[in-house]
């Protein structure tokens, strides 16, 4: 681990006086009951109140369904629905899709033909995450040759639908939408570098959609580089302006301003892909980069004043999952099952250990309960704290050769898992 020690007595002073159990994004509380986005409100991972049995037994399932198709987008909540994406592995075919939260009925498809394409062999034709508001539910797909973003009402009604041009990757689209202010917002991160055979560069960009009309607001371009997958989220800066965070290869670490798309800060940390999405804990940014063949490192960034890099952390730090914090404690899931405690804002490793298993998703925490999923559908819970405790693993009865590689989500009651091609609900509904 390396440490920017420079001010660290007056970043730490300032670290505290933020508030570490309040996101400091558009006035959301953290532990919000709608679970609208991936990973909750404004990327957090936290539910900070939930009763859902963890560990469970098979009786506290509630429900569980096939869903058409495949992928490995994360289920939302909103209200009492829940919205997920699918698709045909074989035509590309994308399903959006609601189900009751109470009954895991479904409610409404639409689908919709795509054009097939590479992808990696651990993604899908249907990796993205929607979000919602009260008004409507917000979807996001790639192809070469379109960028898709559309809007329906919680009824299935197509509100707008907004073509964002060719998306140039050879992993595929897996980019999420987020909601803020009167906003959906899209990072359109494209490839440079690693093309498929006569294929022309991308442009890389963040993309600002009225959310009401799907008409542009702003589009900022970003260098392009390479392919990445962050999820934005919100930071308020000094001057209380809200900020959109990206994680992205060729500018690091950087924010624009939400009302004009105008960039504001970047720190270029990386030099690898960036997987995971921004996480906003107090007056820290932390995001990752790494490779499949590891190399993976996490930086911390000060988000006021010069956005010092204020530390970094380059053993058993993840690639793919985005680590999740609780009060002063950040939680790292790497990629093959390493679990690591780190305090804020020094970053000093509390404790590691190894839980095992291949993790694709990111951790989350319900409670004081720290969630990861493996790859093979092994759900390992542990107490969220400085105190290192394993409290169970359950196994999801997962299909001949599925995985698991979505995020679940929470709500105050209830743990929504999804694999491949089934969705569970842990935790009975109230009668």
């Amino acid at each position: 681990m390396h440490v920017n020690f420079t001010n660290i007595r007056e970043f730490s002073s300032s670290f505290i006086a933020s508030g570490l159990l309040v996101s400091l994004t558009a006035g959301i509380a953290v532990g919000e009951s709608n679970w609208n986005r991936f990973r909750g409100d404004n990327g957090s991972g936290v539910m900070a109140q939930c009763t859902a049995p963890l560990p469970w037994n098979d009786s506290d399932v509630a429900w569980r369904i096939d869903l058409p198709g495949k992928g490995h987008s994360s289920p939302i909540i909103q209200g009492d629905r829940v919205f997920i994406l699918s698709a045909d592995g074989t035509s590309a075919q994308r399903f959006v899709l609601a189900y009751d939260l109470a009954t895991g009925k479904e409610l409404w498809r639409e689908s919709f033909d795509s054009e097939t394409h590479k992808l990696h062999k651990f993604s899908s034709y249907a990796s993205s995450t929607p979000c919602a508001d009260s008004n409507a539910v917000y979807v996001a797909w790639g192809a070469p040759t379109s960028l898709a973003v559309k809007a329906f009402s919680h009824d299935g009604k197509e509100l707008w639908s907004r073509d964002l041009g060719r998306h140039v990757s050879g992993h595929g689209f897996g980019g999420s939408p987020m909601r803020v202010g009167d906003l959906v917002i899209v990072l359109d991160s494209q490839d440079a570098e690693e093309l498929p055979p006569n294929m022309s560069p991308g442009q890389s960009s963040v993309v600002a959609l009225n959310a009401a009309t799907g008409k542009l607001v702003w589009r900022t371009p970003l260098a392009t580089k390479r392919t990445c997958y962050s999820v934005p989220s919100v930071t308020l800066g000094p001057d209380g302006k809200e900020i959109v965070l990206v994680n992205e290869t060729a500018e690091g670490i950087c924010g624009v301003d939400v009302k004009t798309g105008q960039p504001v800060w970047k720190r270029s940390v990386f030099s690898k892909r960036s997987v995971s999405s921004p996480l906003v804990v107090g007056n820290l940014v932390i995001g990752t980069e790494g490779s499949g063949g590891g190399g993976n490192i996490l930086f911390a960034i000060d988000t006021n004043n010069n956005h010092e890099l204020v530390f970094d952390i380059r053993r058993s730090a993840p690639y793919v999952p985005t680590p999740v914090a609780l009060g002063n404690l950040l939680f790292m899931w790497e990629d093959k099952g390493i679990v690591s405690c780190v305090e804020l804002p020094g970053g000093s490793v509390v404790w590691s250990q190894r839980i095992g298993g291949n993790a694709f998703t990111s951790p989350v925490i319900a409670g004081d309960k720290l969630i990861g999923v493996a790859e093979d559908g092994t759900v390992s819970i542990l107490s969220a704290a400085r105190d290192y405790k394993l409290l169970g693993k359950v196994k999801l009865p997962l299909k001949p050769e599925e995985t698991v590689r979505a995020t679940p989500a929470l709500r105050e009651d209830c743990v929504l898992i999804r694999s491949e091609s089934q969705l569970f609900r842990i935790g009975l509904a109230k009668r």
